[in-house]
């Protein structure tokens, strides 16, 4: 009597929709690394201003601490010697700058809420009839009465906001020195991090940071060019309207011009206030109309172009990078904006190389 042989048992067959343990492990890992990158960017979002605009300095002034070092013979002697010169040629004068700039915004608020103001504008337009007729149909529609105390308000709330904030100020310059300092000491050590934590090989990564750095190059070039020109701009029209001092104004408006949240109103709004009170109704309506028209328009205008042009993009996409970036980080995001959408063409760039160079070789 012969027995067949029995098959051994087969050996369960695990599900594919079951989460096997390293699985899991993996999933965890990668959970709790999304929730740690997003708590830091949490902490570091108060410092963002500082953060921000020491990479950006230490970026545009590379090859200046490169060639600091090579005389200074320290990478810390450097860093000292770069840090100070910034503080001393930047960002203390921006600082000062930006306060003065406050606080003439805030005496032209209360000039325009003296009655003597209220007594010239009404004077005025008894002295011109057409223009008070066209004066009372706006009148009628918007009830000025009561909107420009609420303007005035708003206007004289925001200025006192950041006058009464020097301690904010104050604190994000030392932060931005005391990053930037270690930026340039710690420059090539920072920059072979970065690498190591890109999921992307050595000729990947250096055309990402060579990107980038051309993208913080182009933002400030073009931050820089539209100052220019917008204070070249008030100047020459201050200089066609008599007003006095017209080039140390205009050079005034090509600084605060850079400044965010400031710009070249800080100087033409008060002329224009002070020409109106003195009876100048033309000048001063040409020079607000000016500055609102031709100086404030070119802001929105000009910047994307020459950026766009400089990075080799649409000025469409440029113009939605920078209102974008200052939308959602503020005046961090004229640097933020283009930084992100620089970096987003280069993972699709990444992307659609890889997979054709998959493609070519399984067609091989």
């Amino acid at each position: 009597m012969s027995y067949a042989t029995m098959p051994p048992p087969a050996e369960p067959r695990q599900s594919r929709g079951v989460v096997t343990r390293g699985r899991g492990k993996l999933f965890v890992l990668a959970a709790a690394t999304v929730a740690a990158v997003y708590l830091c960017f949490r902490l570091a979002l108060p410092f963002l201003p500082a953060l921000v605009g020491a990479v950006t300095i230490a970026v545009i002034t590379r090859r200046l601490s490169t060639w600091v070092e090579r005389r200074a013979g320290s990478p810390t002697r450097k860093a000292a010697i770069c840090t100070a010169a910034v503080a001393l040629g930047i960002l203390l004068p921006a600082t000062f700058l930006g306060y003065l700039g406050v606080q003439q915004v805030t005496a032209a608020i209360q000039q325009l809420q003296k009655p003597e103001t209220t007594e010239a504008v009404n004077q005025w337009l008894r002295e011109h009839p057409p223009l008070a007729k066209a004066w009372r149909a706006v009148a009628k529609e918007f009830e000025p009465a009561k909107e420009a105390p609420r303007l005035i308000d708003r206007l004289r709330s925001g200025a006192v906001a950041a006058v009464s904030a020097p301690v904010y100020v104050v604190g994000q310059t030392v932060l931005a020195l005391f990053v930037l300092f270690f930026l340039y000491r710690d420059q090539q050590h920072a920059i072979d991090s970065l690498r190591s934590m890109l999921p992307l090989n050595d000729r990947e990564a250096t055309r990402l940071l060579r990107r980038l750095d051309d993208t913080i190059h182009a933002t400030v070039y073009g931050v820089l060019m539209v100052a220019m020109i917008q204070g070249a701009m008030g100047g020459a029209m201050l200089a066609l309207l008599g007003v006095p001092g017209a080039v140390l104004w205009g050079i005034a408006m090509g600084i605060l011009a850079i400044i965010p949240y400031l710009g070249t109103f800080v100087i033409w709004g008060p002329v224009a206030a002070f020409l109106a009170l003195q009876g100048e109704w033309f000048k001063a309506g040409v020079l607000t109309t000016y500055g609102v028209l031709a100086i404030g328009l070119i802001d929105n205008l000009l910047y994307p172009m020459l950026v766009g042009q400089r990075l080799r993009q649409h000025t469409v996409t440029a113009f939605i990078a920078i209102l974008g970036g200052v939308s959602l980080f503020g005046a961090c995001g004229l640097i933020l904006g283009p930084v992100l959408v620089a970096t987003t063409f280069f993972l699709f760039d990444t992307w659609c190389e890889r997979t054709e160079h998959g493609a070519a070789a399984e067609r091989a």
